[in-house]
């Protein structure tokens, strides 16, 4: 058997041999760039998850907001028909309130019936 020699004359040549160094170097650098690439845009999802989060939590805050002052609104309105002593202002505003007038018909009744 003939002893096998590892030139670069033999197997490769010198210009192959510098090729693929420099290959292997763009892909070294290619993978660190992506790797780098995906961290960044892992921390911009967490930002954008942050943003919508804290949009959600405000959101929630204002609907209770909103809430409160409807409510106020109504109070106002049904101070304003008994104020104005004008049965049309009264209707007006039973309509308006059917809900809360019927909860409050409920409460009134749950509480005559309780035993405490």
């Amino acid at each position: 058997m003939l002893p096998i020699h590892f030139y670069a004359t033999d197997a490769l040549s010198a210009t192959q041999t510098g090729l693929i160094i420099v290959l292997m170097v763009l892909a070294i650098i290619l993978v660190l760039y992506t790797i780098i690439t995906l961290r960044k845009v892992g921390i911009a999802a967490k930002k954008v998850d942050y943003f919508f989060e804290d949009l959600t939590y405000k959101s929630e805050i204002l609907n209770a907001t909103v809430d409160t002052i409807a409510r106020v609104s109504n109070y106002v309105d049904i101070f304003d028909a008994l104020a104005k002593r004008n049965v049309k202002s009264w209707v007006k505003v039973a309509t308006k309130n059917k809900d809360i007038f019927y909860k409050m018909v409920e409460k009134l009744r749950d509480f005559a019936n309780s035993e405490d």
